[in-house]
């Protein structure tokens, strides 16, 4: 099997599911006005429900999109039902618990990969041995992160920022905005994630660390 480029998009856990994790917010010790203590708790409760989808324990994955990079299939993982999205996409990738591609991502070894590890051991799907055998993520796993860094372990680039310096596209939108689009517009989210998953790969190839595809076409 060809490298696949991968992308997940996330989103909070319902209010329900959260009720457990949401944290006591306090206003500086100082202020005594109850109204702006209680719009300064609101704010930053509403902050607090917002970053939920970055976090495993507080977010959960909408949806799991690849992209061969020998054939340009661009498919999904997003029935909407969780585990068997995760399910499905380690059977993909990794059938007989073994890691059968490189996968090639965008912040994906910081971001994407242990996001849906962690998930998967929530809903007791089974994670493949080649993720949980030591320390680190397989070498299989390639994060363009890490390349673009050059070693500068705090220096960061947003995909967007990236793919416009090196002249391939930008983004279509904001992942922040995901859940909301996924809710209202699925083949719109669903695009959303197509675009990144090409954006992902043009960068890839601009960087080094896939090969282009090669035309079969003689001359």
């Amino acid at each position: 099997m060809n490298p696949l480029i991968i992308d997940i998009e996330t989103g909070p856990l319902s209010r329900p599911e959260l009720a457990d994790f949401v944290p006591t917010f306090e206003a500086p010790a100082n202020w005594k006005d109850p109204a702006k203590i209680a719009a300064y708790r609101a704010e930053k409760e509403a902050d607090w429900f917002q970053s939920a989808a970055l976090s495993a324990v507080t977010g959960r994955v909408l949806a799991i999109g690849y992209l061969d990079t020998r054939t340009d299939e661009i498919g999904f993982f997003a029935t909407g039902d969780e585990r068997d999205d995760l399910t499905a996409f380690w059977q993909h990738v990794a059938p007989g618990g073994l890691l059968a591609t490189a996968l090639v991502g965008f912040c994906s070894n910081r971001f994407d990969l242990p996001f849906l590890i962690r998930r998967s051991w929530r809903l007791s799907a089974p994670v493949p041995r080649a993720f949980t055998s030591g320390r680190f993520l397989p070498s299989e796993c390639i994060d363009i992160l890490d390349t673009w860094r050059c070693g500068v372990r705090d220096d960061s680039i947003s995909l967007d920022t990236l793919s416009r310096f090196l002249g391939v596209g930008r983004k279509t939108g904001s992942g922040a905005d995901f859940a909301v689009l996924w809710s209202t517009d699925r083949d719109a989210a669903l695009e959303y994630l197509a675009n990144d998953l090409r954006l992902t790969r043009e960068c890839a190839e601009t960087l080094g660390l896939i090969s282009a595809p090669t035309s079969n076409l003689s001359l």
